[in-house]
């Protein structure tokens, strides 16, 4: 139910939602900056080095901020156009990509690359739309470029580890059609499917996976 709100809100009633976004970024930030903090510590964990060619190739993940913000633009700008057809959750624009790095209670990320050979890129993003009473919608998307390398998993188990430092449950969407996402977040999380929305896609829980 409050999937379907929040998306008539924000499709229908923009500046109703812009309004509930202000009160909501702020009763986020009084209930989770003391937590917040420690999310740095997690992004550490989230590291690796491949070998790709014969060069070296360094991987990490970064809180999306003003100073990382036109990597991000930059590869949003050269995905094909089916890269959007599961992934359209806010504008793809430097405007309103700076807007959401204002909000408090819209956990952004990025995962960047870079070698020897290789200059800084993003090649990975994943965010959490949160809401101050403990519940968040995922989504992420990988460089179609990039593809392969084990770099949605990478993002998927490092939300889920945020997600479980600040006690939120967690909700997305996937589409049927969209298998390999749907076997990407299942690499990280248990899945539940809550229901099936009238589009067809399937609205899921993701869970931390058991021991």
């Amino acid at each position: 139910m409050l999937y379907k709100i929040a998306h008539i809100l924000r499709d229908k009633l923009p500046w109703i939602w812009d309004v509930i976004g202000i009160i909501n970024s702020f009763l986020f930030g009084l209930r989770y900056d003391a937590k917040m903090t420690q999310v740095q510590k997690i992004l550490t964990h989230f590291t690796k080095t491949t070998e790709e060619d014969g060069n070296a190739l360094f991987y990490k993940i970064e809180v999306l901020c003003k100073d990382n913000l036109s990597l991000l633009v930059k590869m949003f700008a050269e995905q094909p156009a089916s890269a959007f057809d599961f992934f359209k959750p806010h504008g793809f624009d430097e405007l309103s990509l700076k807007k959401l790095t204002k909000d408090k209670s819209f956990l952004a990320y990025i995962v960047v690359a870079e070698g020897s050979a290789q200059k800084k890129v993003c090649v990975g993003y994943f965010f959490q739309r949160s809401f101050f009473w403990g519940k968040s919608f995922r989504g992420y998307m990988t460089d179609y470029r990039w593809q392969r390398r084990g770099i949605n998993k990478m993002m998927n188990l490092c939300a889920t580890e945020i997600s479980s430092l600040l006690g939120l449950r967690v909700f997305g969407t996937i589409a049927p059609d969209n298998i390999a996402s749907m076997k990407s977040a299942q690499t990280a999380n248990d899945i539940h499917i809550v229901e099936t929305l009238p589009n067809g896609d399937y609205y899921v829980e993701y869970r931390p996976k058991k021991d």
